[in-house]
């Protein structure tokens, strides 16, 4: 029994010597110092490491930012606009039947100032003219009492009282008068000219201005009230651009500044104007409408059609870098800062920054808060390497 025991015990040491895991004897080798380090699948800086001799062939430079003057384009978008009063609304003071219409009163169409647009008719008419001719007659027999009661005042007290009523009623006609009149000069008739054998049941509806009809809702035989719109017309000889300038941007303009526009589909903005104003409430979108006056017309003009434009804006003193700084891959721009040097290794960051306008061979840029750009140097050259042995690296891993 003695001898069964430390059999057994021998035999379960074996077993579990042969069925416990085999340690690998080699082990993955270390980077070497000519290899780049990266940490892009980690939370925090990207890194990468060049050495000497990596560093030399690459040619990279190191420098900081400096403050240049830059001039820029802003780029924004509008409509061509008229102002209120070149935008003319056709109604008409009392209603009436459409009884005739110009052959040619179509939206788009050309009209001139006092052209004939439609002839309304309404029995009321004749009644506004009958109204001011025997208001007319009654006045003139109040005018000649008026002067025959004066002369009787004079001589007798008693008559004072009469001449008075007449006065009264000869102001109170004058009145009424002048109101019929100004009726009927609003419907085109001419009160110094009204007959009582030339009444009319029908008054013409002119064009007010030179333009181009934009609405049209009138047919022939409609019933038309005051309030209705007859049409419209459009004065386009001053028509002006509404644009639409972001806040962040409005700073950036003034009154009296030069620009360039297109019209729709024309291309490359080439066309003249002058900003004459600059509103003062912000939208929704957060944008500023500015008013604009082209210097010349344009072939292509059509009130509410797209407008883009350019706006020079010159002399801002920005931070820039030389263009050769600044890289760009997967829709993000970096610049690579130098973050220390030990034993013939230089090791770089990754800074993600948001460029600005380039001009000249530099751009703007705008560095993160933690990166003191007077103190910290920026690769200005050789940046393209560095990313190269970046992605180099992260396609390894």
């Amino acid at each position: 029994m003695n001898r069964i025991i430390p059999g057994l015990i021998l035999t379960i040491f074996l077993y579990q010597a042969c069925n416990s895991p085999k340690t690998t004897s080699e082990e993955t080798p270390a980077k070497t110092d000519s290899t780049a380090t990266a940490e892009a699948g980690q939370d925090g800086p990207v890194e990468v490491t060049f050495t000497q001799a990596q560093y030399n062939i690459a040619g990279i430079q190191l420098g900081q930012p400096e403050r240049r003057n830059i001039s820029s384009t802003l780029k924004v978008n509008g409509t061509i606009d008229v102002p209120p009063n070149q935008r003319v609304t056709i109604s008409v003071p009392y209603g009436g039947y459409v009884r005739n219409l110009d052959h040619d009163l179509l939206p788009g169409q050309r009209v001139r100032k006092g052209q004939l647009l439609a002839v309304l008719e309404n029995p009321e008419f004749i009644q506004f003219q009958q109204d001011y001719l025997e208001t007319k007659a009654r006045l003139d027999y109040t005018d000649q009492e008026y002067l025959r009661q004066q002369e009787l005042s004079r001589e007798n007290v008693g008559a004072l009282k009469i001449f008075q009523q007449t006065a009264a009623e000869r102001q109170r006609l004058q009145a009424q008068l002048a109101g019929q009149a100004q009726r009927l000069a609003m419907l085109r008739i001419n009160p110094a000219t009204l007959r009582a054998d030339k009444l009319t049941r029908t008054v013409p509806v002119l064009s007010p201005v030179d333009g181009y009809l934009t609405t049209v809702n009138i047919n022939l035989g409609k019933f038309v009230n005051p309030s209705d719109v007859l049409a419209e017309i459009t004065d386009i000889r001053h028509i002006h651009l509404a644009l639409s300038v972001f806040e962040r941007n409005i700073d950036q303009i003034r009154i009296g500044q030069r620009l360039r526009y297109a019209v729709g589909q024309e291309g490359r903005p080439v066309h003249p104007a002058t900003i004459i104003l600059i509103g003062k409430e912000i939208s929704p979108e957060r944008t500023i409408e500015v008013h604009v006056h082209p210097q010349s017309a344009t072939a292509s003009v059509i009130p509410g059609a797209y407008v883009s434009a350019e706006l020079d804006i010159t002399n801002q003193s920005v931070s820039a870098l030389p263009e050769a700084a600044v890289v760009s891959f997967g829709g993000k721009s970096y610049v690579y800062v130098l973050v220390s040097k030990t034993g013939g290794q230089y090791h770089f960051r990754q800074v993600t920054v948001r460029p600005g306008i380039a001009e000249n061979g530099y751009i703007a840029v705008s560095l993160p808060a933690d990166v003191d750009p007077q103190k910290t140097p920026v690769v200005t050259k050789g940046a393209y390497s560095l990313l190269s042995k970046l992605n180099n690296q992260e396609e390894e891993e």
